[in-house]
């Protein structure tokens, strides 16, 4: 399930909070309309105001979330640089008032890729990632070169209550951490080498589908990277939902403009973060982001040891609902890592 099925409702919004929002958008609201998708416990909603017009809202109580308040803020200070033409809703504006941020966006009548992936919505969004990325290199905006949301072997190679944790999930990956920490310092270097803007989370969560167009939303994350990272990204979740990448992959440009190693390693890397993020504990709440990192842990350690020419199962959900990733053939992990 969903954070977002416990979000705060526009009603349930403290006065001085509706005030900001309304403020922001510059209108009476008259109605408003929660949103279904994504993560975040913050309130999320598309507004219609008292003139017709409609946007895009999303709020968090910094004292109820710390955690989620420098996204906000992350998120809102990136939005105002995006310059027009990128493939993201415009930008309203917002407010920080210590406690609260908000944040509004032009209202996109769009919906979410279907899951599991069709083949169909996954070529329109994996097309519009390589047209995003060739227009983001190099990035057009100030962002930090620090990559948070990449890495996360070497972290559960050296921390023993992780590591076991890991080893419910795949006793392959425990068995062969050290492999997977070397390759992914790899696949760091490659990762900040780049200088193309990504968009780091760039998951079905935060795509909007449209008739004519593909938006990527939601831009805390932001950093200067790699041009293949958006796109191993978007191909680890079809990898989830049981489609081959490697198919899909093969027909965009960057199939050619990357080395295959530098791409293994960088899908490594960020398999690894997945992983560390599916067996650390989380505040209560946010159980839906533990489970959406299952998922992709699960899609990109399976292409990573198709890549590293390893045979692999299909998962097996355990007693306690995790995904099980063990697999019973488990020949030498080096073959094919060269």
């Amino acid at each position: 399930m969903s954070a977002s099925k416990n979000r705060p409702r526009w009603d349930e919004l403290p006065g001085y909070v509706r005030r900001l929002v309304e403020g922001v958008i510059d209108g009476q609201v008259v109605a408003a309309e929660n949103c279904p998708g994504g993560f975040s416990p913050g309130f999320a909603s598309r507004l219609t105001l008292a003139d017709g017009r409609r946007a895009f809202a999303k709020a968090v109580d910094g004292d109820a979330w710390p955690s989620q308040l420098m996204m906000y803020r992350d998120e809102a200070r990136v939005a105002a640089q995006l310059p027009p033409g990128i493939p993201a809703p415009c930008f309203l504006g917002s407010m920080d008032d210590g406690r609260w941020v908000v944040l509004a966006f032009e209202c996109v009548d769009g919906r979410e890729p279907a899951r599991p992936w069709s083949h169909a919505d996954l070529g329109r969004v994996v097309a519009a990632v390589g047209a995003m990325t060739a227009a983001l290199t190099p990035s057009p905006i100030v962002v930090p070169r620090d990559q948070p949301r990449i890495g996360g072997w070497a972290m559960l190679a050296h921390d023993g209550l992780l590591a076991a944790r890991l080893a419910g999930f795949s006793s392959w990956a425990a068995d062969h951490l050290s492999l997977l920490a070397e390759l992914e310092d790899v696949g760091l270097a490659a990762a900040r080498a780049g200088d193309s803007l990504v968009h780091f989370d760039a998951l079905p969560h935060n795509v909007l589908l449209t008739a004519d167009s593909v938006l990527f939303v939601d831009w805390p994350h932001a950093r200067l990277g790699a041009p293949c990272i958006d796109m191993v990204m978007v191909l680890a979740s079809a990898a989830a939902d049981g489609i081959d990448p490697e198919p899909v992959l093969a027909t965009q440009p960057l199939a050619s403009q990357a080395a295959p190693r530098q791409l293994t390693a960088v899908l490594a890397a960020l398999t690894g973060f997945w992983l560390a993020g599916a067996v650390e504990d989380v505040p209560p709440g946010l159980e839906p982001i533990v489970a959406a990192k299952r998922a992709l842990a699960r899609g990109g350690l399976g292409w990573l040891r198709q890549r590293l020419s390893e045979p692999v199962e299909d998962p097996e959900p355990r007693r306690d609902g995790r995904v099980q990733l063990d697999c019973d053939d488990e020949p030498d992990a080096r073959v094919g890592a060269g």
